[in-house]
């Protein structure tokens, strides 16, 4: 029975790798084609490309913001929700967690139309208030910081649901005897209960940094990379070497696949060691 979700994890999961594997050290002709056997070329190419150090840092920074900005953010609602009223909180958990319907697609959109330079809602709000807003898109640190909180905004809903569900498991008799000792507010959330859902926050960072890692919608509807390359991320840097250049260069593509993957692979790891460690 297990034989056909075997099959497919073949097909669609392990191939791919082994024929990433191939492409990358083989050149490629006009068509996409592997020519020649080139060894480590398409991976010395790689580390010595100036371009590839910065996209590898930007996504860095994208994946850090905005796994630090959706987890503590879902934290912290799921932290306020949990001493609220009944009906309140049901409809507030609703709001919530409605970024979790969106696609990265739609909700890049939203955020394309929420940030434009000239018409953006953004702004414009800020106008009324008679506060000059930034061009979010076309500055590179703001450019930045505009795919981190679109990221982190998308992201939201789902963490924001892992947490509710953490907390509505949380046992009642712990929580009593910390109140009966007198742990309340900040010290009860610190002490006792962040504590009680850490492998869902573990969870959270993993899966949230891995996203973060391999962000490429917001980047293509957003900014396209720009301005100058500040917002090139490792998965559109990807694309363009593969897809989006005159002569499609599947080897150094696949290349950077094969990084990619074995980086995501390093940095979950070294989350779970961590964890491991602090626990």
């Amino acid at each position: 029975m297990a034989l056909p979700c075997l099959g497919l994890l073949l097909v669609f999961a392990y191939w791919p790798v082994v024929r990433g594997a191939f492409l990358s050290v083989h050149g490629t002709d006009l068509l996409g084609n592997p020519t020649r056997f080139t060894g480590a070329a398409n991976y010395l190419d790689l580390v010595a490309d100036p371009h590839l150090r910065r996209a590898l840092l930007t996504t860095g920074v994208i994946a850090g913001l905005s796994v630090l900005l959706s987890v503590g953010g879902a934290l912290v609602a799921g932290l306020l929700l949990r001493r609220a009223a009944r009906r309140p909180r049901a409809v507030l958990s609703v709001l919530l967690s409605l970024p979790f319907a969106y696609s990265a697609a739609a909700a890049s959109a939203v955020f394309a139309g929420l940030l434009a330079p000239a018409v953006g809602t953004l702004n414009e709000l800020l106008a009324h208030l008679g506060v000059a807003g930034p061009r979010w898109l076309e500055s590179p640190v703001w450019a930045v910081v505009s795919i981190s909180v679109a990221t982190a905004w998308y992201e939201f809903g789902f963490a924001f649901l892992v947490v509710l569900a953490a907390l509505t498991q949380l046992d009642r008799q712990v929580l009593e005897a910390a109140a009966l000792d007198g742990a309340s507010g900040p010290r009860l959330a610190w002490s006792v209960i962040i504590p009680m859902i850490r492998p869902s926050l573990l969870f959270l960072v993993v899966t949230g940094t891995i996203n973060g890692l391999q962000v490429f919608t917001q980047v293509q509807v957003l900014t396209r990379g720009g301005p100058a390359g500040a917002t090139s991320t490792l998965v559109f840097e990807l694309y363009q070497r593969a897809f989006g250049e005159a002569l499609p260069a599947f080897g150094p593509a696949s290349t950077l696949a094969l990084v990619l993957l074995v980086l995501v692979l390093l940095v979950t790891a070294a989350q779970f060691l961590f964890a491991r460690r602090s626990a």
